[in-house]
């Protein structure tokens, strides 16, 4: 006799708590993670004094006579990449919401998980081709010779990269699954 297929059999309850289980548990760190961005994007709003003495020690400049404009337009800038981020976690929602309803790798779930990745890899692209743009605008009220342009890549940014490449490489092979098994719906 052979044994179901499909995840929404009874045979493959477990494995069906297991999937629920990794998806909700994904979704909880997307959302804390996101909470956790904006947290320490706002963080400067907070005590812009104390955050700009500390950003001056490390950076070795007088950053005490930086003004809130130049603060408010950094925390701008983040907030709008944030919003791509926000896309990003939406669309993978979305394309969870997809897997958990169906049980199967479908195309929607597949187009949703694919436009979550892009968002996320622009994100992450911009976040780090913005980065020299921060300092600058930190440093805007100093003397010419004494604004930075610091232009840095974290491990973090390389993992992030790594990773929506792996979703996209995912949705695409969840695109490709779920042509093969219409096609051989077709022939049985």
């Amino acid at each position: 006799m052979n044994s179901p297929t499909s995840l929404t059999s009874t045979h493959n309850a477990k494995l069906r708590r297991k999937v629920v289980t990794v998806i909700w548990s994904l979704r909880v760190v997307a959302c804390v993670y996101t909470a956790w961005v904006f947290w320490l994007i706002v963080r400067p709003l907070r005590r812009t004094p104390a955050f700009l003495e500390r950003l001056g020690n490390y950076w070795q400049r007088d950053m005490s006579d930086a003004q809130d404009w130049q603060v408010w337009s950094v925390v701008t800038l983040d907030l709008a990449l944030l919003t791509i981020l926000l896309a990003a976690i939406v669309c993978l929602w979305v394309a969870s919401r997809h897997l958990l309803s169906d049980m199967s790798l479908t195309a929607t779930a597949s187009t949703w998980l694919r436009r979550g990745a892009w968002a996320g890899l622009i994100c992450t692209v911009l976040s780090i081709l913005t980065r020299p743009f921060i300092s600058y605008l930190y440093t805007l009220h100093l003397p010419a010779e004494s604004r930075l342009w610091l232009w840095n890549i974290n491990p973090s940014d390389l993992l992030g990269l790594l990773i929506c490449g792996v979703l996209l490489m995912l949705s695409y092979l969840m695109a490709w699954m779920s042509e093969i098994a219409e096609e051989n719906k077709a022939f049985v």
